[in-house]
């Protein structure tokens, strides 16, 4: 009997010293997942580096296991959450976008290690900001603002070009011409099949800088089936006048994205159209 009672002291002893171990290893593990969330609540990045690099000696010493918490950290989780955190105070209207852009900015981010969800929200955020930077810059007034008068509920399709992407209607093929045109101010969004439609064309053909060409060599898509007409759109994010280049005249600047259906988010374009005489416009030469 007394054999039996001290094989149970001994058993309950190691039980509590496992006990121990594991609280301290808890603690350890939470211990670095606060200084971790810390440092990225501080946007201090360089600091992020330096505890993964201990954390990363005190596994190998194995004076802590491995933890799913603190390896997402690690790797890059971190800076994803900083990304999150700025894409919900981008969506707050009452405090300021441009602060904010350029809070953003300054902080050394890799993407290298963001899924693609992260990803998309971290383009998002820089297209986003480069429509705010826009609209700051660019001056707000001019001499001349003849551009008034394009009617922004007709706008003819063509307009949405620039240096990488270019959109072309001939007018000898549209049969459709009093319903051959996008409606700034209503429409936020519409796929080549109602472009196609309303037009009343066979097929609708793009250009677009190639990613596996040269910088500026547009390579050209024409969208004839239901399923390229439908899986492709275009997306309108904003407009505003402004005078863009500071020639005295006031220009049209709209920015868009030609997007689609695959996981990769795409680059916000612009395109910025002039008028220099009444009822006379034209696409100006802007390469953003």
């Amino acid at each position: 009997m007394k054999k039996l009672l001290g094989m149970i002291l001994i058993s309950l002893l190691c039980f509590n010293f496992s006990i121990a171990d594991n609280n301290e290893e808890l603690k350890l593990i939470e211990d670095y997942k606060e200084k971790l969330l810390d440092s990225g609540s501080k946007r201090d990045l360089k600091q992020v580096e330096k505890i993964c690099s201990k954390y990363q000696d005190d596994k190998a010493k194995n004076i802590i296991a491995d933890s799913e918490i603190l390896s997402f950290l690690c790797s890059g989780g971190v800076s994803m959450l900083i990304t999150s955190e700025y894409n919900d105070m981008l969506l707050d209207k009452s405090i300021s976008h441009i602060d904010t852009c350029n809070e953003y900015k300054k902080i050394p981010i890799e993407v290298g290690e963001y899924d693609q969800m992260s990803l998309n929200t971290h383009i998002g955020i820089m297209n986003y900001c480069e429509t705010v930077e826009l609209r700051a810059n660019f001056k707000q007034d001019a001499k001349h603002n003849l551009i008034k008068d394009l009617d922004l509920e007709k706008l003819n399709f063509n307009f949405l070009s620039n240096k990488y992407y270019s959109l072309s209607i001939p007018e000898k093929d549209i049969t459709k011409k009093a319903s051959c045109f996008l409606n700034l101010k209503e429409e936020k969004s519409l796929d080549y099949k109602d472009i196609k439609e309303r037009c009343g064309v066979e097929s609708v053909t793009y250009q677009e800088e190639s990613p596996a060409g040269s910088e500026g060599e547009l390579a050209s898509y024409e969208l004839i089936s239901e399923s390229d007409l439908t899986r492709n759109w275009i997306v309108i994010l904003d407009y505003f006048y402004a005078d863009a280049n500071e020639d005295g005249y006031m220009d049209l600047v709209i920015r868009f994205k030609n997007d689609g259906s695959y996981s990769m988010a795409v680059q916000t374009m612009t395109t910025v159209i002039t008028s220099l005489s009444a009822n006379n416009y034209k696409i100006l030469n802007y390469n953003k």
